[in-house]
Formats: structure tokens, C-alpha cells, sequence
């Protein structure tokens, strides 16, 4: 197991970066790269269960996660199905300096082929980082209204 925290600052404002965060059903659509399909299971009004085809580190995969939307600032995703199952991503937006601060408290269980090679966890966690720069930067795209 593996804990971390990743921050970024992005220009968009808290409602509008939280709401595109928590929009599953669509967010293959701010990064195709990542995110190839994702089908709700079910929805309540405390979350979803969710099977997401996505390529990460190259390799296509599909995991099934559960995701849980605490109004107004909070996403916490949990891998329940994959090769990082046990997995659990806490996101936070938090209003700051006309923008928005993005926390992630992430915390990393390893199973399957990435318990045979270790080199692969360090991998796994600048991959992580880059995607959330990926993420950002996408987001903050998809509001052309948004001055750089």
C-alpha cells in the first residue's frame, strides 16, 4: 500500500471543475485518452457504481468503481474491481485565488502484476500526477472562456 496527496490549482471556478468531476457519465469525453467508456451500474443519491474501460500506462483495462458525491466539494472514487483493486482516490475542490484548489488523498493497493515488479508502483505514481495535470489542462479546454 501506498499514500499520497496530489494538488493542482486550475482557473475554473469550484461549481463548475466539481460539477465536470463528478459528470461520470461523460467524462470520457473531457479525456478520451483515459477514459474509453464508463457505464453506471447504479446511482443513488449518495453515488454510483460504475465499469470503466480506460488505458492507463498503455494497457486498455476494466475496472469497476465505486463513486461517492459528497455536495458540495467532495468525490471519492474506490476501485472495487481491477488490478488496483482496494484502491481509493478522495478528491476535494476548494475555492482559492479566483480558482480552484484540487486535492486527491490517494491511497495505492497493489495486486496483481504490480506486486511482481516493483519498478512498476513508482510508474504507476507519475503516471497518476501526469494525469491529473492531463485533467486540468482538459477541463480548462473545454471552458474556451477561460483566459490562460
Amino acid at each position: 500500500m501506498k499514500q499520497f496527496t496530489l494538488e493542482r490549482f486550475s482557473k475554473l471556478s469550484q461549481p463548475d471543475i466539481f460539477q465536470i468531476s463528478i459528470d461520470v457519465e461523460n467524462f470520457h469525453n473531457i479525456m478520451p485518452d483515459y477514459f474509453k467508456s464508463l457505464d453506471v451500474l447504479e446511482e443513488n443519491k449518495y453515488g454510483m457504481i460504475v465499469n470503466e474501460k480506460i488505458h492507463f500506462l498503455g494497457i486498455p483495462t476494466q475496472i469497476k468503481t465505486k463513486h461517492i458525491i459528497i455536495h458540495p466539494n467532495i468525490h471519492g472514487i474506490h476501485i472495487l474491481a481491477g488490478p488496483l483493486k482496494g484502491t481509493s482516490f478522495i478528491e476535494s475542490y476548494v475555492e482559492k485565488d479566483n480558482g480552484t484548489m484540487i486535492t486527491i488523498d490517494v491511497t495505492l493497493h497493489f495486486n496483481n502484476f504490480f506486486k511482481l515488479f516493483p519498478f512498476l508502483q513508482n510508474l504507476v505514481v507519475k503516471k497518476m500526477s501526469k494525469t491529473m495535470d492531463e485533467f486540468v489542462r482538459c477541463t480548462e479546454k473545454s471552458y474556451p472562456m477561460i483566459s490562460s
